[in-house]
């Protein structure tokens, strides 16, 4: 059997299968009439024709397409169409329905709310008899760690302090923020820079780093401003030139204001051993002022002085040197006594 009459029985199979499934369907269907169909005139030619016989083949017609004979509507357009089937009504039984089930969860569920007994947790916390045991025993270890260190401290020193007053001494010693090793070179440096600034003056004590503080000018009962400074200096010249301690303390700008306060007279024009002050940036002076002694009085409107601490002309922390100055002028005054 070639693939051409195949194909037509094929074509043959299925369209009897519809016919009977059409047939079956209608046969349980009520019946409707049906509305008519126009004839179309039985024609032969190839274009017209939907299918070919099994063997046959197609025929083209090769000259000019027919003329049609009617142009008009096909069917008349205001008339109501007919219904060719009518749909049963019983839908449900023929598609089935979902059956309704209904949920057991909801969209919030109800909190659980579980109450308190009203007794106090107790927690991880020991009994109270254990808890005294654990803190003797803490205590007792801290003591042991002092002891050991004190005892360690105390193998270094000389044999003399070895002993109850020895491992006290020791224990000062560990505490002693006084000492050279108090604190690192790094510090140790800022902190010599950071004092011996041009007129600071914490008063008569010693820095770590600081050496270069020059010779010891009186007792430090009596010169109680800080060794090297220009305070320090001009504090024991005084007292060389007129057998007086100064009184009050203060960085070098503070001296007009603190001479005053102890009736002391200031004023703007000099005098041979008056004490010269500068506040802070005048003519060189740094942050904190400047202080010296009036050693003569030059003809050009200067005065010859001496300082400590003043970097000019050979000067600086701690060393004698000699300069001069200008007055009157704003930020300048003479300290004398009464």
């Amino acid at each position: 059997m070639s693939s051409t009459d195949q194909k037509s029985e094929k074509f043959t199979q299925q369209r009897n299968d519809n016919s009977s499934f059409l047939s079956n369907s209608a046969r349980n269907e009520p019946y409707v009439e049906q509305a008519a169909f126009p004839e179309r005139p039985a024609s032969t030619d190839a274009y017209s024709r939907d299918f070919f016989a099994p063997g046959e083949a197609p025929y083209f017609q090769t000259g000019s397409m027919p003329t049609p004979q009617a142009s008009g509507a096909l069917f008349d357009t205001g008339a109501n169409p007919r219904a060719t089937r009518q749909l049963s009504l019983d839908v449900q039984s023929r598609t089935g329905q979902f059956p309704v089930t209904k949920s057991n969860t909801t969209a919030l569920r109800v909190p659980v709310v579980i109450a308190g007994s009203g007794k106090p947790s107790t927690g991880m916390r020991p009994p109270k008899g254990r808890r005294m045991v654990v803190h003797i025993a803490v205590t007792a270890l801290l003591i042991c760690i002092m002891a050991g260190t004190l005892l360690a401290v105390s193998a270094t020193q000389a044999p003399a302090q070895i002993g109850p007053n020895g491992i006290a001494k020791s224990l000062s010693n560990l505490f002693d923020n006084k000492g050279d090793n108090s604190a690192s070179l790094p510090a140790q440096a800022a902190t010599a820079t950071a004092v011996t600034q041009d007129g600071f003056d914490p008063g008569n004590t010693t820095y770590a780093g600081v050496t270069n503080t020059g010779p010891t000018l009186g007792d430090s009962t009596s010169n109680h401003f800080f060794q090297g400074q220009c305070t320090y200096w001009a504090a024991y010249r005084f007292h060389q030139l007129h057998n007086v301690w100064v009184p009050w303390y203060g960085n070098a700008w503070e001296w007009a204001g603190q001479a005053s306060a102890y009736g002391w007279k200031v004023s703007s024009m000099p005098t041979v051993g008056a004490i010269i002050v500068l506040q802070p940036n005048v003519q060189g002076a740094g942050g904190y002022g400047h202080v010296a002694i009036v050693e003569s009085i030059n003809a050009n409107g200067t005065v010859h002085t001496s300082n400590y601490n003043w970097y000019a002309n050979g000067g600086g922390f701690g060393i004698l040197s000699y300069w001069d100055f200008s007055y009157p002028g704003s930020g300048v005054s003479f300290i004398t006594l009464k």
